[in-house]
């Protein structure tokens, strides 16, 4: 469920593989000179721009059909310009909307948009989906521990549903087309909807990537303790006078005792040494492996 609460003009800056959400605070870089003279013309009126995504981000001059119809209305708190000729600005996210009309102006192009404001209904149903979104991204934190604790805690403590939603998906590092989705998701309980999918999968990857990463970590620990245990073993070898393998040796040995010419009774003291050999290589093997 959602609500239009006003209609009006604002200037517009189409964002290049950036999607800006209701409540976020965040840093835009501005550079093309139609987006610049729309956040003039934002300064000196209230401060607010619409600001929405463009589908592709080689696009350079962006016509109405470049651009999705759902954006943010934010406010710009901040202006600064920097060295290389571009202006960073900190901005809020405030409102979603919703493109009416596309007026291209001298300077820089203006949009009519509609305002929404997100409404809902407490119920049963409502409820179980909000716990059930918050146990999910409760384990993403957990698997992914790429924001604090902190954070999870003053973002699911949160009344206001829809901002809850909004700021567990700024959270998450998902595509533009999905950022875009729940963007486009005016009405509260579809966003949830939504957004408990997208989390349910990212859970799934995260749980597989964590299988792979325990699984190559123990091939690599294999690897390296026996790569430890064969030079244990060439050492001691050395030790003993020794230099190749003591299996390989007396085999070798061997092969030439009954390729050669001897007499048996040479033949038989050679083999006993042989044997004797074999059995101290084994127990050479057998004790190297207790390290």
């Amino acid at each position: 469920m959602t609500n239009i609460i006003e209609e009006r003009k604002l200037p517009l800056v189409p964002l290049r593989g950036v999607t800006v959400f209701p409540n976020m605070i965040m840093h835009l870089d501005i550079g093309r000179t139609a987006s610049i003279n729309a956040l003039e013309a934002a300064m000196v009126a209230d401060r607010k721009i619409f600001l929405v995504t463009q589908k592709s981000i080689d696009n350079e001059s962006p016509e109405r059909e470049d651009l999705y119809e759902v954006g943010t209305v934010a406010e710009v708190r901040q202006v600064i310009k920097i060295p290389d000729g571009n202006v960073r600005i900190l901005i809020e996210g405030v409102n979603r909307a919703v493109i009416k009309e596309y007026n291209e102006i001298k300077e820089y192009i203006q949009v009519d948009v509609e305002i929404h404001e997100d409404l809902w209904n407490n119920s049963m149903q409502l409820e179980a989906l909000v716990r059930g979104v918050v146990h999910e991204f409760e384990e993403w934190v957990k698997l992914s521990k790429r924001i604090p604790s902190e954070t999870f805690v003053a973002v699911t403590i949160l009344e206001d549903i829809g901002r809850l939603a909004d700021l567990i998906i700024s959270h998450l590092n998902l595509k533009v087309e999905q950022k875009q989705e729940l963007l486009e998701a005016l009405d509260v309980e579809k966003r949830l909807e939504k957004l408990y999918e997208i989390l349910a999968r990212e859970l799934e990857v995260l749980q597989m990537e964590l299988q792979i990463n325990q699984r190559v970590r123990g091939q690599m620990e294999k690897i390296q303790k026996d790569h430890y245990l064969r030079e244990q073993l060439r050492a001691i070898h050395k030790e003993l006078g020794e230099d190749e393998d003591v299996a390989e040796n007396v085999s070798e040995y061997r092969k030439k005792l009954d390729e050669g010419d001897y007499p048996d009774e040479i033949k038989e003291i050679i083999k006993k040494e042989l044997t004797r050999m074999e059995h101290l290589g084994a127990r050479i093997k057998r004790h190297s492996h207790l390290y």
